[in-house]
């Protein structure tokens, strides 16, 4: 039975019988993301995912990938082992299914959590069909349709750790669980890097190696051009929820692609790649000083923004409609387009912001995740 892979307290290097640190077709180490890193066994893969939920710390699990479980060493066989390539998978984030989509291999996907969130066409035609089923949400997974769905991996996403409790009990009804942890990096293109880590489950290294070049380059070239602009535009983010207003750190992701995008985040200033909890007076004060507003939440238009509070109206930044929204492609079921296709495709959201934040810059960039609330 393949077991969930468990806390390893070891860190398998070159002593350790046929590992070596670079991957077969792919380009060896991580450029940006440091979640995940593979090693190559002689006809195996030795997969480590590291600090797999939020506020975990020196947490490391590791997982064996292989045609041929027969060619796994001794000193290796209480790890878990899944046989690859998969050909039935079940997702727990639509950002998984992005990225499976990406490689070409949407047609393995049988199963996923929230697929009315799910907005690629091309798996809703599917979940239509009867071909991807509803698995269920964290504690209140489906455990019969997952185990009747018989996949060759489920990947699992951790929140918190009582996540663990669900992986352990399919691990026991035998279904092998690999966690992912792309949506902490704070890099947008270490979580667009995450590509390589499903290809190694497809054995498509070379192919996930080229998508990402080609990401990583345009996102770079991008980057560079904004880095020249002499003024930067003071940029809010977000929006407050039940009196709490979740600010992203000052190195999340989200701080970086406005920082690459030439705007000045007004919370730069923080030294945490977490989100932040913040009343609304706190914020409010800084709030004066924006002067574009993106990422506001649920707000469909200026008037339901200013619903949340009458007093967004007197802010310098409403007032010269300088807001705008990540919410251009939502799909007839809610499902947001921004958290499923842009996690590898953040050099187009890197260019909505630098078209929103320096229009002369990007003059011929038409606006693919954002649109401007009227």
């Amino acid at each position: 039975m393949v077991l969930l892979g468990l806390m390893c307290a070891c860190h398998p290097g070159s002593g350790d019988p046929g590992i070596t640190g670079r991957e077969e077709g792919g380009s060896g180490s991580n450029t940006y993301a440091r979640g995940f890193e593979v090693r190559e066994g002689d006809g195996y893969r030795l997969l480590q995912v590291h600090d797999p939920w939020q506020n975990s710390r020196n947490v490391t699990l590791s997982y064996l990938l292989a045609e041929d479980p027969g060619r796994i060493p001794d000193s290796l066989k209480g790890l878990p082992v899944i046989r690859v390539p998969v050909g039935r998978v079940i997702t727990l984030s639509t950002t998984h299914v992005a990225m499976i989509e990406r490689l070409g291999r949407e047609a393995t996907i049988r199963g996923a959590s929230g697929t009315d969130l799910i907005y690629s066409p091309a798996v809703r035609e599917r979940i239509a069909a009867g071909e991807v089923v509803e698995v269920g949400y964290e504690q209140g997974l489906n455990y019969e349709v997952i185990v009747n769905t018989d996949p060759d991996v489920l990947f699992m996403y951790g929140v918190e750790t009582d996540m663990r409790a669900a992986s352990e009990k399919l691990a026991d009804l035998g279904i092998p669980v690999v966690y992912c942890a792309e949506y902490l990096e704070p890099h947008p293109l270490g979580k667009a890097e995450w590509i390589r880590f499903f290809a190694l489950f497809y054995q498509l290294g070379q192919r996930a190696d080229s998508i990402f070049t080609r990401i990583d380059s345009s996102y770079t070239a991008l980057a560079s051009l904004a880095g020249g602009v002499s003024r930067r535009p003071k940029v809010l983010m977000g929006l407050p929820w039940k009196d709490t207003w979740y600010m992203a750190g000052g190195r999340s992701f989200a701080a970086k692609l406005i920082q690459d995008a030439g705007g000045d985040y007004l919370w730069s200033d923080d030294p945490s790649d977490e989100a932040l909890p913040l009343d609304l007076e706190s914020v409010y004060g800084r709030a004066l000083e924006a002067d574009v507003w993106i990422n506001p939440g649920v707000a469909a238009s200026l008037d339901q923004l200013a619903g949340f509070d009458e007093r967004f109206t007197d802010l310098p930044v409403f007032q010269s409609g300088a807001v705008y929204n990540n919410d251009r492609r939502v799909g007839s079921h809610g499902g947001n387009d921004y958290w499923e296709s842009g996690t590898v495709s953040p050099e187009v959201i890197l260019g909505d912001l630098i078209r929103v934040f320096h229009p002369d810059l990007l003059k011929d960039h038409p606006l693919k995740y954002y649109r401007k609330l009227k």
